[in-house]
């Protein structure tokens, strides 16, 4: 079994896009068996991106192999506050934030820690060296949700010490390593163990085959296996 935690459904305001025919066949050839998929940086995804969850929710329904996750826009917050409730009401597994692309910082953020921590739902956060995006940005984040499992998309890019670093203080903060190279996965690997990382493709900005080479050359198979599954269903309560 293989757990994708990283895929983008749509088409991006960077022309950046895939479609559900796609996905899926990659899925096939790949043999993942359940994909996380959230709204794209659309335009006009209605606000705090509320139409285009409404579309990740007829997905879901209609895909088994798909698992939804909204994307959360706080600059709109009373949209922001609402959209956590519907997915918690509608089985969402979790949220994604994007704090570069949607121009946010954690001080907009903090309102909605208290919604998002009773919600359950983990959070998959864009993490890089990027205004906003450094992993140790979040630490307060993280403080005020003990109980939420944050998982690090990119390992913070060039920041991939300080996400390490983030992710051995706290025992619910994972790494995920799309477009990161093959010794900076390697190193990721070494410096917080296969029991904090976990699979991405983020689809369409890299690709499945990709991401899934990295792990096969840098651990063995049993090792593979927490980073390719087992890791992911406890974060996402499969």
């Amino acid at each position: 079994m293989v757990i994708d935690v990283h895929c983008h459904i749509g088409r991006s305001r960077d022309t950046a896009g895939t479609s559900v025919p796609q996905i899926l066949r990659n899925m096939r050839r790949c043999h993942v068996s359940k994909t996380v998929i959230f709204p794209i940086d659309e335009k006009n995804p209605g606000p705090s991106y509320s139409a285009a969850n409404r579309r990740i929710a007829r997905l879901v329904r209609k895909h088994r192999s798909f698992i939804g996750c909204i994307r959360l826009d706080p600059n709109q917050l009373p949209a922001a506050f609402d959209e956590i409730r519907w997915a918690q009401a509608n089985g969402f597994r979790a949220v994604k934030l994007h704090p570069r692309t949607d121009r946010f910082s954690i001080k907009k953020m903090e309102p909605l820690f208290g919604e998002i921590s009773r919600s359950g739902m983990a959070v998959i956060l864009h993490t890089s060296h990027e205004q906003n995006c450094s992993p140790r940005d979040w630490i307060r984040f993280i403080k005020r949700c003990p109980k939420t499992f944050f998982i690090f998309a990119h390992g913070g890019k060039d920041d991939w010490k300080d996400a390490i670093s983030v992710a051995n203080q706290f025992k619910t903060v994972f790494l995920e390593t799309t477009t990161q190279s093959f010794y900076r996965t390697g190193m990721i690997l070494k410096g917080v163990g296969t029991h904090k990382v976990v699979f991405g493709s983020d689809t369409p900005y890299s690709h499945v085959d990709v991401e899934l080479m990295k792990f096969e050359l840098l651990l063995s198979p049993q090792k593979r296996r927490l980073v390719l599954c087992e890791n992911a269903k406890r974060i996402l309560g499969l």
